[in-house]
């Protein structure tokens, strides 16, 4: 009886054991699978190849969006309303621009190239007009202007065809009041304007050098010299 009884015990040992075994490799399997899944979706990808991309925010909304505009690369941001606020984008000639948004869809600053080659920023006022330019001209010397808040000229500095500086300065009508330049032999000059635009005195130097003051009338005609 004893024996028969301690057979059936090691039997039962014998089967709780295999059992055990069984679903310690069960649970070990089912382990390495959850690793190994879990390690293959924290794989980054080494490249995403696409025509768009776009990040949205938690209301749908598009934030960023990579695509392409006048057949190059293109990056635009955008604020949680849909507004834009930074433009990366290339002009019509393939030139890289900028652009700074104020929120609202105005641009307030554009960095661009100009024709011909060279840079050139755009500080845009409040009601998208050109406040300060800075920029090249045709030579490629540096350029600046400052306009009225309507956009009209106030300040103009660049070269002359000599190559020398050359300062224009404009009234609240858009005419020009004073300039200061040199002369096509280099030497300074300083020239007042009327209301309307017209020249009406020039202030350089004479043939011997000697310093002159030229007046006009309100027709621009001279009518009068000193020293004679």
């Amino acid at each position: 009886m004893t024996t028969e009884l301690e057979k059936r015990l090691t039997a039962l040992e014998k089967t709780n054991r295999r059992y055990q075994l069984t679903i310690a490799s069960m649970l070990l399997i089912m382990g390495a699978f959850v690793i190994s899944s879990y390690n293959k979706q924290q794989q980054v990808p080494d490249k995403i190849t696409a025509k768009a991309f776009e990040v949205v925010g938690t209301n749908g909304k598009v934030l960023v969006n990579l695509s392409s505009y006048n057949n190059n690369g293109a990056i635009t941001t955008y604020d949680a309303t849909g507004n834009y606020l930074v433009d990366i984008v290339s002009n019509t000639s393939g030139y890289g621009n900028i652009n700074i948004y104020d929120g609202k869809g105005k641009p307030t600053i554009q960095l661009y190239n100009v024709k011909g080659g060279g840079g050139a920023v755009a500080i845009k006022n409040s009601q998208g007009k050109d406040a300060v330019m800075l920029s090249l001209m045709t030579s490629g010397s540096g350029h600046l202007s400052l306009n009225s808040p309507t956009g009209g000229k106030l300040f103009w500095l660049g070269e002359t065809t000599e190559k020398n500086a050359d300062l224009k300065m404009y009234n609240a009508s858009g005419n020009q009041s004073v300039r200061l330049a040199a002369t096509n032999v280099n030497d300074g000059s300083v020239e007042t304007y009327s209301n309307t635009g017209t020249r009406m005195t020039y202030i350089t130097a004479d043939v011997n050098g000697d310093g002159s003051v030229t007046t006009f009338n309100r027709s621009g005609v001279r009518n009068g010299r000193l020293p004679q």
